[in-house]
């Protein structure tokens, strides 16, 4: 008799969101409440003062209550929401002109016969990584849809679709070269010019995406060859693409394509020369699509219909992006993140000098995992971290990379940052499968960071 194999079920991103949100709520038992006293400095930010730190009487949370605190996250998490919300609408007429689809049937099928798929998923992945220097990463969770319809017309799978945009912007956004909300929000708390030292960061994008390219055309090698490798094989995804006739751009979508690239270069227009929001980025996308509707000679009723079917394609990530801003709402109210960094801070005089800067790294990767926000983080590390580098020799250029590296590169594998679970929400990945993918190149990411932070403190980059 034939034993029966036992199918493996692969958890809901959500169920994994909602234990790691029960597990939050034991270590508000486990770690002792502390907390450091806040002040604003000059530009009217909160920040912490490093001396400080003092233990206060526990205030844990209720495992059972978890759930109460969910519109709380909710709440915290509106402006992300909104943007996905409406980003999602814009993006949903967009998707419905068949513009996208005819450039990636169009250019994929030319790729295909001269075998450059290779050199598709690496110009792509170049261009979101340019894109990602000045603008969130988070920003560019609607593009996913793009970044797969380029994937399945290159006859590969949406791992590979949702890397091309996710992992490619995710270098350019993590190394910090004109990032405003955290490169420049750290850099004012250490005191140094605005986006001052950018050079360094400039050349830190060519390793990691370098890295990252290489890492995305193995596997998509791998899976071309043996489809069956394909992680997400035995997953039903909800995204089609049937490459015909009506995948081919035709001259009807070379006005979809002009309001598109209108609407995306005045995002970055703004991001570089004023100061882009989460409301102008909303609009915007607002704007795309209904212009795009137009232009593309679309019934108003039929707009509105791709427009709200863009909005529920986006409904559930922004619901579990909600329930992941809850960990943090459960650890804030536990009293345990301060004292989570004043330990961290206090290890880092026991680290060999030229180890220092990595080891800052490190630290940020761990005090990410309680605070996935760059310019929250920044606030309560910064003031604290900043001393600690003066006083053990590394420059505060330095200091600030090493935050830039620990914040950024980490939230593209963690189930509660923002990035990972928009993009992998947005086209139906399990976060398990994601994370079996990613993990591995967010372990060459950390090599290659550390290395550079070496290169860094030797120079005594400034």
């Amino acid at each position: 008799m034939e034993a029966k194999t036992k199918k493996i079920v692969v958890p809901h991103t959500l169920a994994i969101i909602v234990v790691v949100m029960f597990m939050a709520s034991v270590l508000t038992y486990v770690i002792p409440a502390g907390s450091y006293d806040r002040t604003k400095n000059e530009s009217g930010q909160t920040i912490v003062l490093p001396e400080s730190f003092h233990y206060v009487d526990r205030t844990p949370v209720n495992p059972l209550s978890i759930f109460s605190h969910v519109f709380t996250g909710l709440n915290k998490a509106k402006n992300v929401i909104f943007v996905l919300l409406c980003a999602g609408g814009g993006m949903g007429v967009l998707l419905s002109t068949g513009m996208f689809q005819g450039i990636a049937g169009s250019a994929c099928r030319k790729a295909r016969g001269r075998n450059k798929e290779w050199l598709v998923i690496s110009l792509l992945m170049t261009v979101f990584a340019l894109l990602c220097i000045p603008i969130n990463l988070n920003f560019f969770i609607p593009f996913a849809a793009l970044g797969v319809l380029v994937a399945l017309s290159l006859g590969l799978d949406a791992i590979v679709g949702v890397s091309i945009v996710m992992l490619g912007g995710a270098v350019g956004f993590s190394c910090g070269a004109m990032n405003i909300s955290n490169t420049g929000t750290a850099q004012q708390i250490a005191e140094l010019p605005l986006f001052s030292g950018m050079w360094f960061r400039l050349l830190s994008m060519i390793p990691f995406l370098l890295v990252s390219i290489l890492y995305v055309l193995k596997y998509a090698k791998e899976i071309k060859k043996t489809p069956e490798k394909s992680l997400i094989y035995d997953v039903k995804i909800d995204f089609a693409f049937e490459e015909n006739d009506e995948t081919r751009f035709v001259k009807r979508h070379i006005p979809v394509a002009v309001v598109a690239l209108i609407g995306i270069g005045y995002i970055i227009y703004v991001s570089i020369f004023g100061k882009l929001s989460n409301e102008i980025v909303a609009t915007t996308f607002i704007y795309m699509g209904f212009a795009a509707g137009i232009v593309y000679r679309m019934p108003i009723n039929t707009i509105c219909k791709e427009f709200m079917n863009g909005v529920k394609s986006m409904a559930a990530t922004s619901m579990m992006i909600g329930f992941a801003y809850v960990i943090g709402v459960i650890l804030t109210k536990g009293n345990v993140i301060d004292t989570v960094v004043h330990g961290l801070a206090g290890v880092l005089s026991y680290v060999p000098n030229i180890l220092k800067a990595p080891a800052m790294f490190i630290m940020h990767i761990i005090i990410n995992l309680f605070i996935t926000s760059g310019s929250g983080q920044a606030a309560v590390s910064m003031p604290i971290f900043v001393p600690v580098a003066d006083l053990v020799g590394i420059s505060r250029q330095t200091a600030v990379l090493a935050f830039n590296f620990g914040d950024g590169f980490c939230n593209n594998i963690l189930p509660h940052a923002a990035a990972t679970m928009g993009f992998v929400g947005a086209i139906g990945i399990p976060f398990t499968k994601w994370f079996k993918y990613a993990i591995k190149l967010f372990a060459i990411w950390t090599v290659v960071g550390i290395v550079l932070l070496m290169i860094a403190s030797l120079i005594n980059y400034m």
